[in-house]
């Protein structure tokens, strides 16, 4: 191992804790497996993609590496660290190069379409001798699940909500919102956030990634809308486009939204929270522990998402997933590496420093995620929270990204009407049901 990394590691730790972006009682954790590197000339290598490498996460990961090379002598894990941008397709051009990772951090809706390649190694028989098998909560298990077979392990299993600034809503003397709100008030509390003198919005909508087309979905199926019905793609109902209009009007005829949602991916969002440009957004609970850094404990909560006019709501389920692949040269490293993640120390770790909720149930019950303020506007969704329906089929993961949201984008910027898009976007979804 080189030492200069160990340096490098141990200065950006101690910068994060004075910055309060790590808890300095962790820090002794966080530094332990720098303190006697392990050097395992015979190990076998494993190859591990992951796809969201910014600071935290990248020491976090390479914390968790460490340790596991440190726990064992048959296995040597290197982390390959890719932009979310480019880990889909990077992944893709491995598998048909076969030279793929021996595993990976994958979204669930890529798994579907890997499995339709034939690339990704089926777990179900070793998943269900696991020892923490029944401990995941089966709504996990489903959104890795493609045709009966488990095809990868849920890292962690979240949904949406909508985050808001207490402090912002204390000085304009915005009312808190309820927990079975509705859209209404949802556009009112939005129109009293915004603050154009102050450069200040009440929604910070997303424009940029699958989850543009997810959460706009949420809305639709607020209005009485469905992705399918009897079988067959639904989602260019009326209703569906009642419940879009409403939601891209957010930007283009009430401006509660900044001009930058078109391009806002999931860092513009919780960054445009965090510096204070918005005072409302929807994502998972990933982004909470950034916020208690970004504007503070006490200066913000989430919330469920709003009832819509059909009187329901929808809260979409997703994994973060550790998937395996056919081709990898280490299968049994992967395995015993994926599976290591998965056990109480390291799954507590990197869901409690990211602020996720884990997808085994005697660790979600623990109070450090129960009793928080920050979770539970998703604690409070899960009697209405859904598995995606964007995952009912293996070809819509990688066409979701590659055309549904750049025919979004052209109806968020005017381009395209809602009934036109979702006529477009319905007939993607039609072709691609194979």
């Amino acid at each position: 191992m080189d030492t200069r990394w160990i340096l490098t590691r141990r200065q950006l730790l101690k910068t994060m804790a004075a910055s309060g972006a790590l808890a300095a009682a962790d820090l002794a954790w966080w530094e332990e497996p720098l303190v006697s590197p392990r050097r395992a000339w015979g190990a076998t290598p494993v190859r591990f993609q992951f796809s969201v490498p910014e600071p935290k996460r990248t020491a976090l990961v390479e914390s968790l590496a460490q340790r596991f090379n440190q726990s064992q002598k048959d296995f040597e894990v290197k982390v390959e660290f890719v932009p979310q941008a480019q880990a889909r397709q990077k992944l893709i051009t491995g598998m048909a190069a076969n030279n793929p990772p021996d595993c990976c951090q994958a979204w669930d809706n890529w798994v579907g379409e890997f499995e339709g390649m034939g690339a990704v190694e089926d777990l179900t028989a070793r998943v269900k001798d696991w020892k923490y098998y029944s401990d995941v909560t089966p709504i996990a298990w489903q959104t890795v699940t493609v045709k009966g077979k488990i095809l990868s392990f849920p890292w962690v299993v979240t949904n949406d909500g909508v985050y808001w600034r207490t402090d912002r809503a204390t000085e304009y003397g915005v009312k808190p919102p309820k927990d079975d709100w509705t859209w209404d008030e949802f556009l009112a509390t939005a129109r009293t956030f915004t603050k154009g003198d102050r450069n200040q919005y009440g929604f910070g909508m997303r424009g940029q990634g699958t989850w543009a087309v997810l959460y706009a979905t949420e809305f639709m199926y607020a209005n009485g809308a469905q992705v399918l019905k009897d079988g067959k793609v639904a989602i260019n109902s009326k209703e569906a486009a009642e419940g879009l209009d409403w939601y891209l009007d957010l930007f283009r005829k009430y401006k509660v939204c900044p001009p930058s949602v078109p391009t806002d991916g999931w860092r513009g969002i919780v960054e445009g929270f965090g510096r204070g440009v918005t005072n409302m957004y929807i994502h998972n609970s990933g982004s909470s522990e950034e916020q208690k850094d970004f504007v503070g404990v006490k200066n913000f909560a989430t919330v469920p998402l709003p009832v819509g006019p059909a009187k329901k709501r929808v809260s979409f389920y997703f994994s973060e997933t550790l998937t395996g692949f056919k081709n990898a040269k280490n299968r049994e490293g992967a395995w015993r590496f994926m599976s290591w993640l998965m056990d109480d120390e390291p799954k507590f770790m990197y869901c409690k420093t990211l602020g996720l909720l884990p997808a085994r149930k005697t660790l979600a019950e623990r109070p450090e995620f129960a009793k928080d303020p920050a979770y539970q506007g998703f604690i409070k969704s899960f009697p209405f929270s859904i598995v995606s329906p964007y995952l009912a089929y293996a070809g819509w993961g990688g066409k979701l990204d590659s055309e549904g949201v750049p025919l979004f984008q052209q109806a968020l910027v005017g381009k395209l009407t809602a009934r036109e898009f979702l006529e477009k976007f319905a007939d993607m979804l039609t072709k691609n049901m194979g």
